[in-house]
C-alpha cells in the first residue's frame, strides 16, 4: 500500500470512529440523565437532564394527553431539543458549533408516549 493511501485510510478511520469515553454519545447522555417518578395524580413523569443546559420533562406518559415540556433548551448551549412532526419524537441534538465529523449524526430520540430513548427516529417512531 502506498504511503498517501495509508495516511488517508488512517485519517478516515479516525474520523469515523465512535465517540470515546471522554465524549459520550447523545443517546448515552440522555439515558444517563433520565429520571422517572409518579406524580400525586398517579401518572408517570420523566425528566431528562442532558449536558449542562438541556432540561426536558414528559408528563402523563402512557395517557392520551401526554405533555412535552421544554424547561430549558438553548440552541446556543451544549445541547438543545426539538419535536419532529414526521415521527412525533423529541430529538436531542448537540449545539451545531460543537459538531464535528465524529459526532455529526449523533442524536437521541425520545418517544413521548413511552418515555423510552432510542438511537434512531425509525426505532422511536415504532416505539411511540
Amino acid at each position: 500500500m502506498k504511503m498517501p493511501s495509508l495516511v488517508l485510510l488512517i485519517c478516515l478511520s479516525w474520523l469515523t470512529a465512535p465517540p470515546t469515553n471522554a465524549e459520550a454519545s447523545v443517546y448515552e447522555l440522555t439515558l444517563k440523565g433520565k429520571q422517572c417518578q409518579e406524580n400525586p395524580r398517579q401518572s408517570l413523569e420523566q425528566e431528562y437532564n442532558i449536558g449542562k443546559t438541556l432540561f426536558i420533562a414528559l408528563t402523563g406518559i402512557g395517557q392520551t394527553d401526554t405533555a412535552i415540556i421544554f424547561i430549558k433548551s438553548d440552541f446556543n448551549r451544549d445541547f438543545y431539543a426539538a419535536i419532529a412532526v414526521l415521527h412525533g419524537c423529541v430529538i436531542v441534538k448537540r449545539n451545531p458549533e460543537l459538531i464535528n465529523l465524529r459526532n455529526a449524526f449523533d442524536f437521541a430520540f425520545i418517544a413521548p408516549r413511552t418515555g423510552m430513548v432510542y438511537r434512531t427516529w425509525q426505532e422511536c417512531e415504532s416505539g411511540t
